[in-house]
């Protein structure tokens, strides 16, 4: 999860004109370098955290490394539709590949004396709808809301 999710920040900076960018194009032209590099930075503790816990307390507090695994899944839908939206290739997309593989992946094929509890489940969705519910309506409403008017403004003059 975590290395795909090092693929993903490449994707996210290197194709398509890079996230920075296309936010700053489309929502937020105070986006920065900076904040993208923190929020990213932010987010592997996060990962990495959830899965050493997991690991070390010997597959117990699942409900993390499952929950990052879920918004990871729903983050590459939110690229599709931003590509789908804007006819252009959302920076991202093409490694949520990776994450959708990865979920099916971990879904389909584990142990089938592995069970996940629906418990875990439950609380995993929890946290992830949290989170993407967040990363999908922050930059888009929030952020977009207050700049709509301004980039028109820009949009005009050029």
């Amino acid at each position: 999860m975590v290395a795909a999710y090092v693929v993903h920040v490449m994707d996210e900076s290197l194709l398509g004109g890079s996230f920075v960018e296309k936010v700053r194009q489309h929502w937020w032209p105070e986006y920065s370098w900076t904040k993208f590099f923190w929020f990213n930075a932010g987010y592997f503790v996060l990962m990495i955290a959830s899965v050493v816990l997991f690991d070390f307390l010997r597959g117990a507090w699942l409900i993390l490394p499952l929950a990052w695994l879920i918004e990871r899944f729903c983050n590459g839908f939110w690229h599709l539709g931003w590509a789908i939206r804007f006819r252009e290739y959302s920076p991202g997309l093409l490694s949520s590949i990776l994450m959708w593989m990865n979920f099916y992946f971990i879904v389909r094929y584990r142990p089938v004396d592995e069970v996940i509890a629906p418990a875990a489940w439950g609380w995993a969705l929890v946290i992830a709808g949290v989170a993407t519910a967040f990363l999908n309506l922050y930059i888009p409403v929030a952020k977009g809301r207050r700049n709509r008017k301004r980039l028109r403004v820009v949009h005009r003059v050029a």
